[in-house]
């Protein structure tokens, strides 16, 4: 199956069993950008790096997550863990001039879309309480924004079914207007719920806060028809430093 039209947030599970998150909508011909999220436990022995000491479900399979992936010497190593051991998924990117890793098409056994995920959730119902309170927070913001249900998606663990206790909601709305329509919403259910204003960022998004004693959060998703092809290609020349203005920040929620 070829995978096509993978947008940023789904979340893939590959042949050797990783779990990735595509990352963006811009992507190789025959691959596409991710973060790894989760690795299958009889693979971790590949990887030079050190796992939260938590471990997640997903049907047979005991996953693991690093306790510090991102981090310059953290993707360093994995890397060089992928280009040993599993180089289908390193590729040199000429863009940023270094090695990434990636998510090859021919490798993707199954596809979790935050929206399809919400639709299959609400056809069987809640299995425990915190897919209940996903659901329920659904609707309120879906109602209360006036958004088709359609046009919403659940990330996450609840997504891949690897939830347990201390799990948040993770949702999604596809498009920059409803986007807009449901960061409007959330203001308006204060009370029902409550929204973090902790840090400068949370203060300014306001798509972050807790509901029913669980945190949440609300980000956005492009819808198909907001996806274009970028005009250029970009390439390293070196360094810069410069000063920049912000001209606009239509943008700003995806």
């Amino acid at each position: 199956m070829a995978h096509h039209n993978l947008r940023d947030g789904d979340a893939v599970v590959t042949t050797h069993g990783f779990v990735f998150y595509v990352f963006g909508y811009e992507h190789p011909r025959d691959r596409y950008h991710g973060f790894l999220k989760y690795v299958p436990e009889d693979h971790a022995s590949n990887f030079d790096l050190q796992w939260l000491p938590v471990t997640w479900r997903m049907q047979d399979t005991t996953l693991l997550r690093p306790t510090e992936l991102y981090s310059p010497q953290g993707y360093t190593k994995l890397v060089e863990s992928f280009r040993t051991h599993y180089p289908d998924y390193a590729t040199r990117s000429e863009q940023l001039d270094r090695w990434m890793i990636t998510i090859p098409r021919k490798l993707i056994a199954k596809v979790h879309s935050p929206s399809r995920q919400l639709m299959l959730l609400e056809r069987r119902g809640p299995a425990d309480a915190l897919e209940e309170k996903a659901l329920t927070l659904t609707t309120l913001i879906s109602e209360t924004a006036g958004i088709p249900r359609a046009h919403m998606g659940v990330h996450g663990s609840i997504s891949l079914g690897t939830h347990h206790e201390g799990s948040d909601i993770d949702l999604t709305v596809y498009g920059a207007a409803n986007f807009r329509k449901a960061k409007v919403a959330l203001r308006k259910l204060e009370g029902a719920l409550a929204l973090k204003r902790g840090d400068r960022i949370d203060a300014k998004r306001l798509n972050r806060g807790v509901y029913r004693g669980i945190d949440f959060v609300v980000n956005a998703t492009r819808r198909y028809s907001e996806i274009r092809p970028p005009p250029r290609t970009y390439r390293p020349r070196g360094p810069v430093e410069a000063a920049c203005r912000c001209a606009a920040a239509r943008e700003s929620g995806f």
